[in-house]
């Protein structure tokens, strides 16, 4: 055998040297719905922001084309918008018809939930009384005004009515469908327990119906702003309604087109108010469009 000699030179080795493979970052479950929910949010921004960028730029080109009877330069209805504040113009419609928005809606509300527990909690009175309520629900809103102008007068008591109607029949309906979709077991824990009909009601099927009902206060709240405008123009002109029969009726489309803006401002605001209640009071329900 042969033996190295001790000053021959290492022959070298050539041999690949194998790294170890760095395992893939796996983010926790909230993370990457955090994540998703952020590119979500960014999206929907970015293609509200395009559209709106759209609707200004058709109002750009249809002002040039057809003139300002048919639709006033965006330019004009920011200054008259300007002007109507500075005066106190638009505030002044603007307090008349959000008081006639936050009693109709209250008194909308009250009667609504209140009459949709016991239509949904009682089923006997439920079926007797529900040919009655889609007959009045089915009936424009409109065929009542005459009525209602005989009854209360032109004026705010007359209004309040006319929202209250409009927003009324969605709150009901939709309370009424809650209470009667209760969870079963719930109720018939609660019996076992010896719970009381009051308890029975405020305490686990009113709860449990929460969704249903914030769904009703946020649709009826939308409602309600349409009814006030509609008010406002049949009876005695006042508030937002008024500034906008006023303008459309001399045709000043810049001072129409602002008032429009600011009504759809309130509409979005009301909405966006409930839609934020709904979410902190029914925290507990699963929520699909946010991931959890």
């Amino acid at each position: 055998m042969i033996k190295e000699r001790a000053d021959q030179p290492a022959v070298p080795n050539h041999s690949p040297v194998i790294k170890p493979i760095a395992a893939p970052m796996i983010l926790p479950s909230s993370d990457r719905a955090r994540r998703r929910r952020t590119l979500e949010s960014g999206a929907v921004f970015g293609a509200q922001l395009l559209i709106a960028l759209l609707i200004l730029a058709g109002m750009y080109v249809l002002n040039a084309v057809g003139g300002n009877l048919v639709m006033p330069n965006p330019n004009d209805i920011v200054q008259e918008s300007l002007v109507m504040w500075s005066d106190g113009t638009m505030l002044r419609g603007l307090g008349e018809s959000l008081t006639v928005i936050t009693l109709g809606f209250l008194l909308s509300a009250t009667t609504g939930i209140v009459l949709g527990v016991l239509l949904g909690g009682f089923r006997v009175l439920g079926r007797v009384l529900d040919p009655f309520v889609n007959a009045m629900n089915s009936t424009p809103g409109a065929a009542f005004i005459p009525l209602i102008i005989v009854w209360f007068g032109l004026y705010t008591e007359a209004k309040v009515v006319v929202v209250w109607n409009a927003a009324f029949f969605p709150i009901l309906i939709n309370t009424t469908a809650g209470i009667a979709s209760a969870n079963k077991d719930l109720v018939e824990m609660a019996r076992a327990f010896g719970a009381k009909r009051a308890t029975l009601f405020w305490k686990v099927m009113v709860p449990d119906a929460l969704p249903s009902i914030l769904s009703g206060l946020r649709i009826g709240a939308a409602i309600c702003t349409v009814g006030t405008v509609i008010a406002e123009l049949t009876m005695a002109q006042s508030g937002l309604g008024g500034l906008l029969a006023a303008a459309g009726n001399r045709f000043q489309m810049d001072r129409y087109f602002a008032v429009v803006i600011v009504l759809m401002a309130l509409g979005t605001l009301i909405t966006a108010m409930l839609r934020l209640a709904e979410r902190r009071i029914g925290r507990w329900r699963v929520s699909l469009a946010d991931g959890r």
